[in-house]
């Protein structure tokens, strides 16, 4: 709170005091009193009356810039009351007060919020236990078919077990960073297990991968969330019409100096609409391609960047309409740095 704005808050009361000192000046002169003594006494009446507005505006300025200053810094501002120091002045109390109640209400229903998310979390995570075990035997069973009805019945079950894949990161992307192991991990293995994970689909579409990535290119990554990312870009390259797949490695510099490996994943699909590159991480999202007649739910890119931004790690993408798309995974070289940039 600056001096002005303290004076026009506190105009009325600062109006009724000068005119008080103005109306004992009045009496004292009436009464008799030497001229400078009333001057004198008015000079004092004043400097009491400053001191005390000048101790008032201190006490007024500190609580409301430990206010703001707290608010700025909390990342959660219903916490805001448990910082405060206890107020001095009664019109502090009530806004003390006003917080505590308010930070109070908001927390229960935080902690309300927390426990319907932990609780449905478990129970897609008990849902997907539960149909991994069908799944599984229903793959044995396609295993006994003649063809062509087993590999029919592979694709499809293929598809379910991915749907169930994403069910199960869905409910745990809010929870990812509780469940992560950073580990020294050769770049080139992360598209390799996606792709291998996902050979069948490859084949089926007729997309063909190709890896040029030095063996001894390393990142610092978990490697299960880094390979579930790169098979969103897989599928939706196969999925959109890619016949070949490349995955290459390169470096970018900041500030003269290495800051990070990207991995690109470049492929000769149908690519994407212009309008809406800046869209495809939105959640459902599905567009033109879409809507064309595959199977699109808009959750797989979705998913990818959710779970790039609570890693640390960068996701973009850049496509032509009718030519390609490349997508862009950065791993950090200085995760230190990208933190500090991310909090700019």
């Amino acid at each position: 709170m600056s001096v002005a704005e303290y004076v026009r808050s506190k105009a009325a009361g600062l109006a009724i005091l000068a005119l008080s000192i103005a109306c004992v000046c009045v009496v004292t002169t009436v009464c008799g009193c030497p001229s400078d003594a009333v001057v004198l006494m008015a000079c004092v009446l004043a400097l009491c009356a400053g001191g005390a507005c000048t101790l008032d505006y201190l006490r007024v300025r500190r609580f409301y810039a430990n206010l703001r200053d707290l608010s700025a810094a909390l990342e959660h501002p219903y916490q805001l009351h448990s910082l405060l120091r206890e107020p001095l002045l009664p019109e502090h109390a009530v806004v003390y007060d006003a917080l505590k109640a308010m930070g109070t209400a908001s927390a229960s229903e935080v902690a309300q919020a927390n426990a319907k998310a932990d609780e449905h979390r478990e129970f897609v995570e008990g849902w997907v236990h539960g149909i991994k075990a069908p799944l599984a035997a229903c793959n044995l069973i396609a295993e006994r078919l003649a063809e062509p009805e087993r590999s029919l019945l592979g694709q499809e079950l293929h598809k379910v077990s991915r749907n169930v894949d994403n069910a199960l990161w869905y409910a745990r992307s809010d929870c990812a960073t509780n469940d992560y192991a950073i580990r020294e991990v050769a770049l080139a293995s992360i598209p390799a297990t996606a792709c291998k994970e996902n050979a069948r689909f490859l084949i089926e579409q007729g997309c063909i991968p190709r890896i040029d990535i030095d063996a001894t290119t390393t990142v610092f990554t978990d490697k299960k969330q880094a390979v579930f990312i790169v098979t969103q870009l897989v599928e939706n390259a196969a999925k959109y019409g890619a016949s070949h797949l490349r995955f290459y490695a390169t470096r970018t510099s900041l500030d003269g100096g290495p800051s990070c490996i990207e991995l690109r994943v470049e492929d000769d699909g149908r690519g994407i609409p212009a309008e809406e590159v800046s869209r495809v991480f939105e959640r459902g999202f599905t567009g033109t391609r879409g809507r064309e007649g595959a199977a699109s739910t808009g959750m797989g890119l979705y998913l990818a960047a959710r779970l790039c931004d609570q890693l640390g790690l960068g996701l973009s993408i850049s496509s032509v309409d009718g030519e390609g798309t490349c997508a862009t995974l950065s791993f950090p070289l200085d995760r230190r740095r990208l933190d500090a940039q991310r909090h700019q």
